[in-house]
């Protein structure tokens, strides 16, 4: 801005009418102000020097110096531009545009010193910085801006070395900038130079250009915009990026990775995630890096805490980012309940008739008895117990008297026919059952779980079961019996301490086997996901573990049963899965082949049916505890771009 108003003075008064430099010089010779101009409070005044009249060769000369050292300010040539206007007023001193020229040129080559300096702090270059200041100071002495700095770096660094360190040292908040309330509007074409001169004090805020920021036209139009809104179109209509050095300065430069890596400051925060698995946190960290571009970001998983470094803009953007991840997720109540039915039921009706019968003729089996027993019957006959032809009471004497023991007539046995064909049949016994035994167990199992959104969830019902998967045994031969080698040895302490070799022997043979445990029994996982506002699908994840019965090289084989779905319920209605855990049925009957199947007489057929039913029911009744997606989607999040 001085820069344009030192070409204002030199062009308006000069070139403006496009006359040639000495009409101009003569249009404009009026007499001096007889007054002395005062010099602003606290810079130093130009000596007044003796006025005494001036050729026209020396005015035309001093006119071209003045417009020279306007032009070698348009060049960034100031100390050359001070040289042509010191000149000049020397040439003419009754002209006080020259003196004022001088002054102007003399407090913009004083603002560049200072924002030099400036940069040099921002870089640790406090050496450099002094020397700037200093220079300064040289070139306007009485110049409170030059005072003020020089009372700051005198307290902060001394020949270019830091100030002592405080015994606390905490770590400072980043730099925010203060500038003024209110709406600007803006219409300007120029410079990018001069149109960051112009915009930002607009807002109170003062700037420090940086060299790399150039000379090419834009043109600048906003209506009614805010501080942050003329900021970042600033910013993208210069291609610049802006570093706050205090609440009311700031340095601006060429937005590069170069400059970024030069001038803007790195802020650390540690951001603690209670609650974060592992995994998840590492793909935090990923996002951190890829996507926020942070040069540092560190996962702590015992602390469960995330520490990142860069730009105070970036932190920002990734605070944000992740509250809306963590507090933007929903969070619902399963309500679950799990059914176990276990029906046994056991029948043995009807009846067991004899496997095989013996059939005899009743006369042949008495003759034999009669004839091997020959003695006896005539003891029986002599002593007039029976008469002889009475064979009948006869083997009823003998079977009472109990001489007949291994005969079948001394078995109960029914008879049929007559005569010499008179048939007898042996009685080998039968049953009659009659039983059932029934029994009905139902097991209710009741809980509630929360889980968040998209979250999943495990229940586990059953056993751990010990399977051994690995053991010692020696398979060699019989190696040599070399005590204290090949076998435990053992000493006279030993000995001493009533320590045998048998002992040593079986602490030296000692196997520990290793056991793996196996979860036996129901294994649920679900996971749910909000779908709008009154829907959530649940994933169902099932299996059911259990053991065969039968095992190979001494391990147990294990069933296992999977069931996977995915299902879509109203908030509050209830996800039924069903599943029939085990059945077994068995039928054995017992009859006579081909009678037992002629219908009428299957109901005298004794029958054992066995039934055992196992079944298993889950109802899952969504609830939504906390909903945070009320709106399609978040705020948009800016993140600062770099080349």
């Amino acid at each position: 801005m001085l820069r344009s108003a030192v070409l204002a003075v030199a062009l308006g008064l000069t070139l403006a009418a496009g006359a040639p430099a000495q009409q101009a010089s003569e249009a404009q010779q009026a007499p001096a102000p007889a007054q002395q101009s005062a010099a602003p409070d606290g810079a130093a005044a130009t000596p007044s020097k003796p006025t005494h009249p001036s050729s026209k060769h020396d005015r035309v000369e001093a006119q071209k110096l003045f417009v020279q050292g306007a032009k070698d300010i348009e060049q960034d040539k100031i100390r050359a531009a001070m040289d042509a206007f010191v000149r000049a007023a020397e040439l003419n001193p009754e002209e006080r545009k020259y003196e004022v020229a001088d002054q102007i040129a003399r407090e913009h080559l004083v603002t560049e010193l200072i924002q030099e300096a400036d940069k040099d702090k921002i870089l640790g270059h406090f050496a450099e910085a002094r020397a700037k200041i200093a220079q300064a100071y040289s070139v306007d002495p009485g110049s409170p801006v030059v005072a003020q700095h020089m009372d700051e770096l005198a307290s902060a660094v001394v020949a270019g070395e830091p100030a002592e360190r405080s015994e606390s040292i905490a770590a400072a908040a980043p730099i925010e900038l203060q500038p003024q309330p209110g709406m600007r509007s803006f219409h300007l074409h120029a410079s990018e130079r001069n149109l960051i001169a112009q915009v930002l004090p607009a807002y109170g805020i003062q700037p420090t250009l940086d060299d790399s920021i150039g000379a090419q036209m834009v043109r600048y139009d906003v209506d009614d915009a805010d501080f942050a809104t003329a900021e970042r179109t600033l910013s993208m209509a210069t291609g610049t990026f802006i570093v706050p050095l205090d609440p009311a300065r700031a340095l601006v430069a060429k937005d590069s990775r170069a400059n970024r890596d030069k001038f803007e400051r790195v802020a650390m925060e540690t951001v603690y995630l209670p609650g974060m698995a592992a995994d998840q946190l590492t793909e935090i960290t990923n996002i951190a890096k890829n996507v926020f571009t942070l040069r540092t970001a560190s996962a702590d998983v015992d602390q469960t805490a995330l520490t990142v470094r860069g730009s105070p803009a970036n932190l920002s953007a990734l605070n944000a980012t992740l509250t809306t991840l963590l507090e933007g997720r929903s969070e619902l109540q399963l309500d679950v309940r799990m059914y176990e039915i276990d029906r046994t039921k056991a029948v043995n009706l009807g009846v067991i008739l004899p496997n095989q019968t013996t059939v005899f003729n009743v006369y042949s089996e008495a003759r034999n008895i009669l004839n091997s027993n020959s003695s006896l019957v005539q003891e029986i006959i002599s002593s007039g117990l029976a008469a002889p032809g009475d064979w009948e009471a006869i083997l009823a004497i003998l079977i009472a008297s109990g001489q007949l023991s291994n005969t079948i007539l001394t078995q109960p046995f029914g008879v049929f026919g007559g005569g010499l064909s008179l048939t007898g049949i042996a009685y080998q016994g039968g049953s009659l059952n009659m039983q059932l035994n029934s029994s009905d167990v139902r097991a209710l199992d009741q809980m509630q779980v929360r889980v968040l959104d998209r979250e999943e969830s495990t229940i586990k019902a059953g056993e751990r079961y010990p399977i051994e998967t690995s053991s010692y045994s020696s398979l060699g031969a019989a190696p040599l019996n070399i005590p204290g080698l090949s076998t435990a040895g053992l000493s006279s302490t030993l000995s001493g301490l009533g320590i045998t070799p048998a002992q040593l022997e079986a602490a030296a043979t000692a196997t520990i086997p290793q056991v793996q445990y196996q979860d036996i029994g129901l294994t649920l996982k679900v996971t749910p996901n909000i779908e709008g506002t009154n829907r959530v699908s649940l994933k169902f994840d099932l299996t059911l573990s259990s053991l065969g019965g039968s095992s190979l090289n001494g391990l147990p084989v294990l069933n296992n049963r999977e069931y996977n779905a995915i299902t879509s319920v109203a908030v509050g209605e209830s996800a039924l899965v069903v599943s029939s855990l085990t059945r077994q049925e068995s039928n054995a009957i017992t009859g006579i082949p081909g009678l037992s199947e002629i219908p009428g007489f299957q109901d005298t057929t004794n029958k054992n049916s066995n039934l055992d039913i196992g079944e298993l029911a889950i109802v899952i009744t969504p609830h939504i505890v906390r909903s945070a997606h009320g709106k399609a989607q978040e705020k948009m999040i800016m993140l600062p771009t770099t080349p």
